[in-house]
Order: structure tokens, then sequence, then C-alpha cells
């Protein structure tokens, strides 16, 4: 809501919060804070209570651009820290328009079944399994322990789902990653989430020269398994 009105006194800050906008060090009401125009109208949320995280992907708009946000605050003492945030735009005549942000994204909201439920350091484990996937080149010699209903959003879109032999997870040609850095940034224990931030690093030209992708990807686990995940991505 403050960002859509321009207004970061609307929020409770600590005394020096860091800003970053793509990684990069800025000051708040600067780069988006300018040309957000709306409110898309999705949100899914990731609440770490154990480390006083909350971060989210969320829909905003620049006039006819799609805006693909993830954001992530840092809380102590109820004020709010740090701030890191991730901007992907979508223009109109995109390739690729986002398929999926109109309604909650499939499954990411279940309760966690009953008995299911995993540690936070088994969840932690389980989702650092994905990027290992990526390092390889495949999510077999990973060990990545996919659900059969697991699936992929990324953008908006769906680009993997274990239940359509088109786009099965472990099937799919993956470039090598053998850069890739992961960290867990946030686990949310009761939503049985986790919410892995991600250097892709360097492939030589697949992403441009001198690019590299960084993501906040969120990943559902529970029994062991990894059942969904979203992402929203930015070339730094």
């Amino acid at each position: 809501d403050a960002l859509v009105a321009h207004d970061s006194s609307r929020l409770p800050l600590a005394n020096n919060v860091r800003y970053t906008e793509d990684s990069r060090n800025a000051r708040l009401c600067e780069g988006l804070w300018k040309s957000v125009t709306a409110n898309g109208g999705f949100r899914q949320d990731y609440i770490d209570t154990r480390k006083q995280v909350a971060a989210a992907h969320v829909l905003l708009r620049e006039a006819e651009t799609q805006v693909l946000y993830s954001v992530l605050l840092h809380v102590a003492d109820m004020k709010i820290a740090g701030i890191e945030t991730l901007v992907q735009r979508v223009g109109a005549g995109g390739k690729f328009q986002p398929t999926e942000l109109g309604k909650p994204i499939r499954g990411m909201n279940d309760p966690v079944p009953a008995g299911m439920r995993n540690s936070r350091e088994e969840m932690g484990r389980d989702a650092l399994t994905y990027p290992e996937g990526l390092r390889v080149g495949n999510f077999t010699d990973g060990g990545t322990p996919f659900a059969d209903d697991a699936y992929r959003v990324e953008n908006g879109v769906i680009t993997a789902d274990q239940t359509d032999p088109r786009r099965r997870m472990y099937e799919q040609n993956i470039i090598v990653h053998p850069g890739v850095i992961p960290s867990v940034a946030a686990v949310d224990e009761e939503n049985g989430t986790v919410l892995l931030w991600m250097n892709f690093g360097h492939t030589g030209d697949s992403y441009g020269v001198g690019n590299a992708l960084v993501t906040f990807e969120a990943f559902r686990v529970w029994g062991g398994k990894m059942s969904g995940g979203r992402r929203n991505t930015n070339a730094e």
C-alpha cells in the first residue's frame, strides 16, 4: 500500500533501514517507488516468525506493464530494518504473459496434511536439492524429491508439471549452472514453505553476456517431498 501510494512514511521503519532493488543498494522512494501505478491484485506471503522475516511475491503495475515484484522484509523490534526487492517487468507485448496470477497459486496455501509436517531443518535441506539439480543439470542426479503432483510457476506461467507427460521436471532439459549460489531466505513453518534466494551464476551466453539470474523462489515441502514452487526472476 505504501509503495503504490509513493509514501514510505506509511511504513514502520527502523533507523538506518537498508533498502535494495535488484541486488543494488537504493534509497526508498526511488526506482519502482516512483513508477508504480497500481496494485495488480496478487500476493503470496511467506512468514518466518523465527527469523522475523516477512516476504511476498506480488503483482503490481506500471500503467500497462505488469510488474512481478519479490519483496523480503527483515523485522527487528517491530520495525522494518531491511528491505530486499527484485523487479521483473512484463510488457503488454511480451512473449510470455502471466496466466496464473488472477487467482491463488494452486496448492500454495493448502494445509499441510496431518502427520506430514517436516522440521525446519528438513524443509531447508529438501529445498536446497533444487539448486543442486540446476548445478549438475538434472533433478534426478540432484536428488530433488518432487511429489507426483509437483509443478513450477515461473513469472506467472506454468513451465513444468509432473502430471503432464510433456512437462515433467525430471525429464526437462536444464542448462547446467555450475556457479549457482543458493541461500535459505525464509522458512514458513506453519505453511510448509521454503523461500530460497538464488543467484544462478554465469552460464556463458545463456542469459546474455555479463548477466546472471537472481530469484526469490518458493517451495511447498512436506512429507519429504516438494509439491509446488513459484518464482519471479530478475537479471542482474
